[in-house]
């Protein structure tokens, strides 16, 4: 299975982070984003296109995204961009719908999008319901988000841009929500912010961490997984925190993602450890995990420095998401 599609897969699981999360799931160590299937066959496709070519804005603007030329409205007001919210939010937008997994949504963002319909990506996007909330906007936050003729479904029902993927350079899709929405100084501000806080957070950290390795373990409902330095917490923690990730994450998931056996426990003698476990169905597995002698005997553990994670935003990317996961860290490693 793909990187990407690893990713992606995580998602269906449950956010664990279930950032689908399984769609997302792709990354090092997969993560749970919207599932990236394609969307749901629609019974209402024709009208959908019918309602697209019915109403020509009186005001666009022609982009390029991954795909080629998208003419996007200039002031969008109904804006649906599943996993692409924290981005919307930092920039004062409520999108008109969120994205959901069965009853699964993006915890930490909740605070500001729990009155929004959820838009359930069981399967794929439901189309029908879609439709109904009459979007001017779409934003698909990946390419296998737009595969298999998906892309041309959301075409369909109004304006869509695809990012190749928006949670990697999550500045980068910032800046370009920005654009989009005149929103270009809010983008600005927000990143300044973050990159202030982050530059403090690396100062305070460099005596305590010197000489530390740190790794990020996800428990998915049968395998376990390291983090690499790509996706989510990776570039977090060993990017803007200056963290050292620990030998094994580099050999198993920088490039291969491999999963972490029960065998190979007793190298992983990092001295810090973050434990993100995907949801209910993989309860039993970290149960597994923890419970095993080898755990025990785990520098990490012996230390009281292994620390639970909240998979919603440590599956995740943008702003809100990665100032919550300095907070952790500077909680766990420097209180």
């Amino acid at each position: 299975m793909s990187r990407m599609n690893n990713r992606l897969a995580w998602t269906g699981s449950a956010l664990l982070l279930t950032l689908s999360l399984a769609a997302c799931g792709s990354s090092n160590s997969g993560s749970a984003k919207p599932s990236d299937s394609s969307a749901k066959p629609s019974a209402s496709e024709a009208a959908a296109q019918q309602t697209n070519e019915a109403t020509p804005s009186p005001s666009s603007r022609v982009v390029n995204d991954i795909f080629g030329e998208v003419r996007l409205p200039e002031n969008p007001q109904r804006i649906v961009a599943p996993y692409v919210e924290d981005a919307l939010v930092t920039l004062g937008v409520k999108p008109s719908m969120q994205w959901s997994l069965g009853e699964l949504v993006q915890d930490y963002l909740q605070p500001y999008l729990q009155d929004v319909p959820k838009l359930d990506f069981t399967g794929g996007a439901n189309l029908e319901v879609l439709l109904a909330s009459s979007p001017d906007l779409i934003l698909l936050y990946n390419k296998t988000m737009a595969e298999n003729g998906a892309y041309e479904k959301f075409a369909k029902i109004a304006p869509t841009y695809a990012f190749e993927d928006a949670t990697v350079d999550w500045k980068g899709t910032l800046r370009t929500l920005g654009d989009f929405l005149h929103k270009s100084d809010e983008a600005e501000k927000a990143i300044r912010e973050y990159e202030t806080k982050s530059s403090a957070a690396k100062e305070k950290l460099k005596p305590i961490v010197d000489g530390k390795t740190f790794a990020v373990i996800r428990v998915k409902p049968k395998e376990f997984l390291l983090m690499d330095g790509t996706y989510y917490s990776g570039p977090v923690l060993y990017g803007d925190l200056g963290l050292t990730p620990h030998k094994l994450v580099r050999e198993l998931s920088w490039e291969l993602n491999k999963p972490l056996s029960l065998e190979m426990l007793p190298e992983l003698d990092a001295d810090y450890i973050f434990l993100l476990v995907q949801g209910e169905a993989a309860k039993a597995k970290a149960k597994e995990l923890t419970d095993s002698p080898i755990w025990q005997g785990l520098p990490a553990v012996k230390q009281n420095h292994v620390f639970n994670a909240d998979i919603s935003y440590w599956m995740s990317s943008g702003a809100i998401a990665n100032t919550k996961k300095i907070d952790d860290v500077l909680k766990a490693v420097a209180p």
